[in-house]
């Protein structure tokens, strides 16, 4: 049976007393599956009060029906962390969006690459009918409500994020792009094999976590953090203790202390069960 992958012995010394973990990829399968084994062992956090924070590039309504499964804290993080709050009330504790005009601007350059972009609002995300059949893919997956427009400006207000869906063939070359274009204006990253969320400048998960973190009147070293993909890193590499999963690219796994199977087997089910046993004999 596939076991725990340690890179050191510092995780042994870490006895957290905040999880935060990424969702896609990680808590859940490649298709979005939330594993039985997983939702018991995120549950089995509260024995040892231990909050689960569920930090995602998804909205707060792309976050609820797998919140509810695993029993997290109602401080959720969102987009990457444009949106902190909590998600029963959809109470801001922290938000950040994108200028609109830079969005704008964002959104067509996306199509020009050959993207389809979605501009995303707290409980909507705006698309134009070209790309309705590209977005309902992912849509249909978190749950997220989808409104039609026929213009990019017809979308309102300033987007917390964009996502735009790319080719896996040019999705590389489109990160590239995008990151050299908008420098200073936004944070371009990967969050997927084709997806690529673009947020205001500064917008991390891990500032995002340290901010939640504080509200608890907690540090870097007092946090476990979980992710698999190029927006986990920096949560990651701030948390005191780092745990990834096997189908997590090689170079995200050399930043884990801790390296569980992959989501699709239900990895990060150990994680959890190992987090909970530390603190059970620690204490």
């Amino acid at each position: 049976m596939p076991s725990l992958t340690f890179a050191n012995d510092h995780c042994r010394t870490v006895l957290p007393r905040l999880f935060v973990c990424d969702v896609d990829r990680t808590l859940l399968t490649h298709e979005h599956v939330l594993l039985p084994a997983v939702s018991a062992a995120a549950r089995s956090l509260r024995a040892v009060q231990l909050p689960l924070i569920l930090a995602s590039a998804r909205s707060p309504v792309g976050l609820e029906r797998v919140h509810a499964d695993v029993g997290a804290s109602d401080t959720v993080c969102c987009f990457n962390g444009a949106w902190i709050g909590k998600l029963s009330s959809r109470t801001a504790l922290k938000e950040t969006r994108l200028d609109r005009e830079t969005a704008l601007e964002a959104m067509s350059c996306v199509h020009e690459l050959g993207g389809s972009p979605i501009w995303f609002e707290l409980e909507c995300g705006f698309v134009l009918k070209p790309d309705e059949t590209v977005a309902r893919r992912r849509t249909d997956v978190t749950g997220d409500r989808l409104q039609l427009i026929l213009k990019p400006y017809e979308a309102p207000n300033a987007p917390f994020k964009l996502l735009a869906t790319f080719p896996e063939e040019t999705i590389e070359a489109s990160v590239s792009f995008l990151s050299s274009r908008f420098a200073g204006e936004l944070m371009v990253v990967q969050s997927g094999p084709n997806l690529v969320e673009l947020v205001a400048n500064g917008v991390r998960k891990d500032v995002a976590a340290a901010f939640i973190a504080s509200e608890f009147g907690l540090r870097a070293n007092d946090v476990a953090a979980a992710g698999d993909s190029d927006n986990d890193l920096g949560l990651l590499g701030w948390a005191g203790l780092a745990i990834t999963v096997s189908n997590a690219k090689p170079h995200v796994q050399l930043v884990a202390d801790i390296v569980a199977p992959s989501c699709d087997l239900g990895g990060l089910a150990l994680a959890f069960e190992w987090v909970v046993h530390h603190l059970t004999c620690a204490r």
